[in-house]
């Protein structure tokens, strides 16, 4: 039992750290499950309708039939809409507190003179039906099974027993296999997360890497996401001399502290930093002209050089080109263009800026 215990309480202390950085995949895991609850809630509601001429004792029960699949198909249409798709946790969790209400309809007052049938298949599917707090679930799950319990002492007393005691076992079941499932998903998304995190970062500088940058170039000129305003290409001088002196592990050193500079600077401006091979590296700006590229360069080119590693002062060289116009067919000439910059950067005496207007 303890270890059953240990299982949830562990579980549920991992879930806010793994499910923000997996926000995306969740929400869209969630959507899909919204769209195939109302979807086919809302139509199996219809079913009873039909068959209604055949059966007494669904006649009675028609409007609510009709009424229950309108509103899953509410729903459905409602989330639809992009500016609902943030609040699609508050669809689900009501879309079942629907279906709930819909079983104990049946169990406590269409049909008090038989055992639940609906509800158990409620209970068990709802902790398998989307990826929230495994808390949160429990507790949603726990509310309705009490108040049905109290409902069936209360209105059905000859099978409110066998009715509590089968509502129990399938939210046991419905726990136990929904807390299974959910972390299947979670760790599956975890895992993909990090294969593309892997792919896309340099391991040494935490930037994003060359294979990133032509992706994220490739799907400009497919005419998708926002535009760059500018490129900016950077040289650490003189590390080749520095890297024979005192050998590749300080260079590392040298390479990891502008990893931090850049990743400051991408949270400070509208700026992605990659790096482009060796000691250079490429930043994409967006939404900057062209004096204030030359700012940002400068407070680059100042910021990198408070630093001294093995009494050495650290500077860059830097090339800036900004974009004049919005239909660019090959960004790649725009690099190109930094990098003259960044040449002639170095060729007039390092640790400068130097622009190449496109």
């Amino acid at each position: 039992m303890r270890k059953l215990f240990s299982f949830f309480y562990n579980k549920d202390k991992d879930y806010t750290k793994i499910a923000s950085v997996n926000k995306k995949v969740i929400n869209e895991y969630n959507e899909i499950m919204l769209s195939v609850l109302t979807l086919i809630c809302g139509s199996l509601m219809i079913l009873p309708v039909v068959v209604a001429p055949f059966s007494t004792t669904k006649l009675e029960a028609i409007p609510l039939y009709l009424i229950i699949s309108f509103i899953f198909f509410v729903i459905f249409f409602l989330f639809k809409l992009s500016f609902m798709k943030k609040y699609v946790l508050i669809g689900l969790y009501f879309g079942f507190s629907v279906l709930f209400l819909f079983a104990m309809y049946l169990s406590i007052i269409h049909t008090p003179h038989m055992r639940a049938t609906i509800l158990l298949g409620v209970f068990s599917i709802m902790p398998l039906g989307f990826i929230d707090r495994p808390r949160r679930m429990r507790l949603f799950l726990l509310f309705w099974f009490v108040l049905h319990t109290f409902l069936a002492f209360n209105f059905k007393p000859d099978f409110a027993l066998d009715d509590t005691i089968n509502s129990l076992c399938f939210s046991i079941f419905g726990c136990i296999f929904g807390h299974i499932m959910l972390w299947a998903r979670l760790d599956g998304y975890e895992v993909r997360r990090l294969l593309i995190v892997e792919k896309e970062t340099d391991v040494l500088t935490g930037i994003y890497s060359r294979r990133k940058m032509l992706e994220v170039l490739s799907s400009l000129e497919k005419d998708e996401g926002e535009k760059p305003s500018g490129f900016m290409m950077i040289d650490i001088d003189n590390f080749k001399k520095f890297n024979d002196k005192f050998g590749h592990a300080h260079g590392d050193k040298c390479l990891v502290y502008l990893g931090e500079v850049f990743l400051m600077f991408s949270k400070k401006y509208r700026m992605d930093f990659y790096r482009y091979g060796g000691e250079e590296f490429v930043a994409i700006a967006y939404g900057y002209d062209k004096n204030e590229l030359l700012s940002i360069a400068n407070e680059l080119r100042l910021a990198v050089q408070n630093k001294e590693i093995n009494d050495q002062k650290i500077t860059i060289s830097i090339g800036v080109t900004n974009i004049e116009k919005e239909d660019v067919k090959d960004y790649m000439n725009l690099i190109d263009l930094a990098d003259k910059a960044v040449y002639n950067a170095k060729n007039s005496g390092r640790n400068k800026v130097c622009v190449e207007s496109n």
